[in-house]
């Protein structure tokens, strides 16, 4: 008898064993956003904690009316999992970064030597994702998620949700990682999301070349996302405009962001601009040949144009001439700008952040010859031509401006 329910009861223990550690979920406290600064002591990083309240924002939220959104803190310890374990002696609840999509840098960290250490030594952690966002911002990390409340979403890590489908649409800021991090920034330059809830007084006069904290803004979320925070080995050593970013996702073979809004001069009355869509509804296309003591890159960019609005309500829909017009004033402008952004990664950051090392790479039968052969020195010296292949597709859905003031 005793040996049948022994038998009975064994396989219970197997099941049953995994459940000494088991914690209800009402007991874990959530982090959706993560913190990182310089601290004041030498190889210590502050690291702030948002902690989302689930009752803010559910169906139980007139339970919760007084409470606030999330809780935030600031612990300084020698890496990121020392400073949950310190925090959970300070939180009532146990700290669990399993739903941590967002990691804020602050930029005075982000050039510091100590971030690549620190980053890379939290990967350890099974709790750590390489899929989340990594954001760089102006002013310190803490200072960033403290003043960013979003005025239609009351849930941190919906906002950042939210937004990282506004930024495919808008390929101001490039989709940055956790893994992209890994992957790239030994072998190029690597582009983060820059941010700020500080606003420059500097004013531009070009809507495409701000950068965050730059946007003129009255009202509405404090929080500016535009531009990106350039990296190289693990390090950040500038910054891009918004524009510029835009330009470094269309030179690469493969990008999310395919298709934006630009503005450029118009043609016929040069004091104004035609608001267009930019397509590019094909990979573009990128040869790269290391056989001569410089490197060659002849890249080719299929751009579909969609004339969106033309204030100076000339006509282009039914003029050849017209069209060929504002075919070359699109080419030529991009052209130059991308030109003069390819020169600025050559000399000021000796690099390149389009992707072409992986074409580079491909050109070598090891991977010691390819690390021998050093792509991003030779790059600096790299002979590269830029070809734009612009067909204008459409001028919107009402092809005959109307005939008021001095419309033609």
């Amino acid at each position: 008898m005793r040996v049948k329910w022994l038998i009975i009861l064994l396989p219970s223990f197997a099941l049953l064993s995994g459940c000494w550690d088991k914690i209800e979920l009402e007991e874990r406290g959530y982090a959706v956003v993560l913190g990182l600064d310089k601290s004041e002591e030498d190889h210590m990083v502050d690291v702030t904690f948002q902690i989302e309240n689930p009752q803010v924002g559910s169906t139980s939220e007139s339970v919760a009316q007084s409470e606030p959104p999330s809780d935030i803190l600031t612990i300084t310890a020698t890496d990121i999992i020392s400073a949950k374990e310190l925090a959970n002696s300070i939180v009532s609840r146990e700290i669990d970064l399993s739903q941590l999509q967002t990691i804020i840098i602050g930029e005075e960290f982000a050039r510091s030597d100590d971030f690549n250490n620190i980053i890379g030594s939290s990967i350890r952690d099974p709790e750590i994702r390489r899929k989340m966002m990594l954001i760089v911002s102006k002013e310190k990390a803490s200072e960033f998620i403290h003043a960013n409340h979003s005025k239609l979403e009351t849930r941190p890590h919906k906002y950042y949700s939210f937004m990282r489908d506004r930024w495919k649409d808008t390929g101001y800021v490039p989709l940055s990682d956790l893994n992209r991090y890994f992957q790239r920034t030994a072998n190029a330059l690597f582009l983060v999301i820059y941010a700020s809830t500080e606003k420059d007084p500097e004013t531009r006069k070009s809507s495409d070349s701000y950068k965050a904290g730059q946007v003129p803004q009255e009202a509405g979320d404090p929080a500016q996302m535009i531009g990106s925070a350039v990296f190289q080995n693990g390090k950040m050593i500038g910054t891009l405009t918004g524009e510029e970013t835009r330009y470094v996702l269309l030179l690469r073979k493969k990008s999310i962001a395919n298709h934006y809004v630009d503005s450029f001069k118009d043609p016929i009355e040069n004091d104004r601009k035609i608001s267009v869509r930019l397509l590019k509804v094909k990979k573009t296309s990128v040869k790269v040949d290391v056989e001569k003591a410089n490197p060659e890159v002849r890249v080719q960019v299929p751009i579909t144009v969609q004339v969106l609005s033309s204030p100076s309500l000339h006509n282009y829909a039914n003029t050849k001439e017209r069209q060929r017009m504002l075919k070359e004033e699109i080419q030529d402008d991009l052209h130059a700008k991308i030109m003069k952004l390819i020169k600025k990664t050559q000399e000021e950051f000796g690099g390149e952040p389009f992707v072409w090392f992986e074409l580079a790479r491909r050109e070598f039968w090891t991977v010691d010859a390819y690390e021998d052969y050093d792509w991003q020195k030779k790059y600096r010296n790299a002979d590269i031509q830029v070809e734009l292949d612009i067909t204008i597709e459409s001028f919107g859905s009402q092809l005959k401006p109307p005939h008021v003031g001095s419309g033609k």
